[in-house]
């Protein structure tokens, strides 16, 4: 399920990438992707789904716009794949650097598989110098203090992570 406020402003995007194609594939992947207000991100996957900032993710131009969206799809699939328990418990581990190099690992993945599909619908290579670029040190170093905010937070308890997805989101 797409909201159709995703759907209108999406296909408003019709100009060099195939926004068709993206709509298509979304639809088509079984995940729901929902319009809401969001502090911070411009979307975030979830347990239940794809939450986008339409109206932030508007003032961006397509290319990225299109990469974030096939980036948050990666995040589901993997999801699908791990099982609800398995990713909560890998949001849950008690060694920092174990629970860093988890983040490191899945945001490579949906960095990586982004970068194929946005060649596979626009014959345009998505530059991995363009993506958050996990693999480097520097650039792990840098992330850790974000990491550090979900650290400890939800204890292998879908409640916990549900109220910090909260607050994420605008009412």
């Amino acid at each position: 399920m797409i909201d159709e406020t995703i759907i209108t402003e999406l296909s408003k995007r019709h100009g060099y990438y195939n926004f068709n194609a993206l709509i298509e594939y979304m639809q088509n992947s079984g995940y729901t992707y929902q319009d809401r207000g969001l502090r911070g991100p411009l979307a975030i996957a979830t347990l239940n789904g794809v939450l986008l900032d339409m109206s932030m993710i508007n003032r961006y131009g397509d290319r990225l716009v299109y990469f974030i969206i096939l980036h948050e799809t990666a995040h589901m699939k993997r999801i699908g794949r791990m099982g609800k328990e398995t990713m909560l418990s890998n949001l849950s581990l008690e060694d920092f650097k174990e629970f860093c190099n988890h983040i490191f690992v899945e945001e490579i993945f949906a960095d990586r598989y982004a970068c194929v599909l946005f060649y596979h619908f626009n014959k345009h290579r998505y530059y991995w110098s363009e993506t958050q670029q996990l693999n480097l040190k520097q650039r792990q170093e840098q992330y850790e203090p974000i990491a550090r905010m979900y650290y400890g937070k939800i204890q292998n308890d879908e409640n916990k992570y549900n109220e910090m997805i909260k607050h994420f989101i605008i009412e």
